[in-house]
């Protein structure tokens, strides 16, 4: 099976304040049938080559959501750079107090839309 891979989706809206640029757009998973990598999916360098950003340094932040409602969390780990998929531990419920955890390894990754919104300084 295909590794899973984040791709942008055409039509991001760009908003530009003095200081910071954002980016309000989709993105999409794929190819369909992928498996998910444990550390996450690489989401900086796809969002770097797709939305062309006046900045010279790593989004200040990005917001992740499903527009599907699938139940999964998408966040990014400013650390690395990646997309980690969360989700509700094997041995928890949502009636627990439990944390999410990674999406476990070779795990089918959701075919779903996710909504995005980056932002980043503006230093260039």
């Amino acid at each position: 099976m295909a590794v899973a891979v984040i791709t942008v989706a055409g039509g991001a809206v760009q908003t530009n304040d003095q200081r910071v640029q954002s980016f309000l757009g989709s993105l999409s998973l794929g190819p369909v049938a992928s498996t998910y990598v444990p550390g996450g999916i690489p989401l900086d360098s796809v969002l770097q080559a797709a939305l062309l950003p006046t900045s010279n340094s790593a989004p200040l932040r990005v917001t992740l959501m499903s527009k599907t409602g699938s139940g999964y969390i998408y966040q990014r780990i400013p650390s690395t750079g990646k997309m980690m998929i969360l989700q509700v531990p094997l041995t928890g419920s949502l009636t627990t107090a439990a944390p999410l955890v990674e999406m476990l390894a070779g795990t089918v990754v959701p075919n779903e839309a996710i909504d995005f919104r980056a932002e980043y300084l503006r230093n260039v």
